[in-house]
């Protein structure tokens, strides 16, 4: 029960950000202090990201298109991409990633490793220091590789994620990154 607990208040912290105007803007009905919601997409309408904006902050976030079948008799588990644009107060922007899987836990305490696939095949495989509680942040990613799988995502079409789940050695979580607005995620606020 304390597992179940603890699972679903990282959910909730993961899911707004951590600040108080993020958990306005993901409730549903709310905008929050000075936030706005937007969906931009291709001309064929087929982005599957989703955007917010709080502050100087902008979102873009996606979920897996699959989940994986875990010890978990609740839920499978499922993973969250998200691209934080952030300004700071000299006005320089930059992107932070967070990749959120939900609803299971890693092996990653002490470090694992995280593949990137395209078109079927790794494309790049990443160190990860370490996940805490299903979270990959900044912090998780040697120096650099945050970076670099940033940009693998931003150009992207179909794609995977793979990462050791306690229970699965090699989960693989599918994505269609295509259609990824980098104007409005660049833009000036």
């Amino acid at each position: 029960m304390k597992r179940f607990l603890a699972l679903s208040l990282v959910a909730m912290i993961a899911g707004c950000g951590g600040g108080y105007d993020d958990m306005d803007a993901a409730r549903a009905g709310m905008s929050g202090i000075g936030s706005s919601t937007s969906s931009p997409t291709t001309p064929d309408g087929k982005s599957l990201w989703e955007y917010s904006q709080t502050g100087t902050s902008r979102f873009a976030q996606m979920r897996s298109l699959n989940t994986i079948a875990t010890d978990n008799q609740y839920n499978d588990a499922i993973m969250l991409v998200r691209i934080h644009n952030f300004i700071n107060s000299s006005g320089v922007a930059k992107d932070y990633l967070n990749i959120t899987v939900l609803f299971a836990s890693t092996d990653c305490a002490v470090n694992c490793q995280l593949r990137y696939k395209k078109n079927g095949s790794t494309s790049a495989v990443y160190q990860v220091r370490e996940s805490v509680n299903g979270v990959f942040s900044e912090n998780s990613f040697a120096l650099g590789d945050m970076e670099k799988l940033i940009k693998a995502i931003k150009t992207s079409g179909k794609a995977s994620i793979s990462v050791p789940l306690i229970g699965v050695p090699d989960a693989e979580f599918e994505f269609d990154f295509s259609g990824y607005d980098n104007d409005y995620m660049t833009a000036e606020r």
